[in-house]
This record gives C-alpha cells, structure tokens and sequence, in this order.
C-alpha cells in the first residue's frame, strides 16, 4: 500500500464518495494495518485550501473532503486505480492544516 494511491470506496456511500486516498505515509501503515484516507467526493463544489479539486487519473476530478479524513484497515481496500500526482499531493498538508490547524 503507498501513500498518495487512490483505492475505490469499499463503503456504502460510493456515489458520494466514489474513492479514497491514502495519505498516510508507509512506514506506519505497515506497522499497523491502516491508513488514514480522505474521501474524494464527486458533484461537490470545491473550498479553497480545505476541499481542493484534485485528479484521480482517467476517472476525473474530485474534492479532497479533508474533513472527513479517517483510518480504514488495509484489507478493506482492493487494487488502487490510480495515484494523486505532485501537483495535488501538495494541496493535502495545507488543507489538513485548514482542517487541525490553530486559528
């Protein structure tokens, strides 16, 4: 499992949330059998810095729900179907840091 894939949603809200991305980085989801995801969600609008719209290859584009960021067991997830490219893996740390961060 690396971090950055993008997994297919193995929940119940798949037209919502039609895919995962894992964030988390491989050291510790090896250790410990999940990683922390951010749902991308389709139909929904962007919000700057904390739901950017970012690309899930061939499939289209989505928001990045970083409030809704939580751990899922690996075995849950099947093969990736594709992985957030450079441009879009840098939007993740200032949108979790919208999300945790101090005001």
């Amino acid at each position: 499992m690396a971090q950055f894939d993008i997994y297919p949603n193995p929940g119940t809200k798949k037209v919502e949330i039609p895919y995962l991305v894992s964030v988390q980085n491989d050291h510790i989801t090896n250790r410990t059998g999940t990683t922390v995801v951010i749902p991308l969600r389709a139909n929904t609008p962007p919000v700057e810095i904390m739901a950017p719209l970012v690309g899930a290859g061939e499939y289209g584009n989505f928001v990045l729900s970083t409030n809704e960021i939580f751990a899922i067991d690996t075995s849950r997830l099947k093969a990736p179907i594709a992985k957030l490219s450079i441009a879009d893996r840098s939007k993740i740390k200032p949108a979790l840091d919208k999300v945790v961060g101090e005001y």
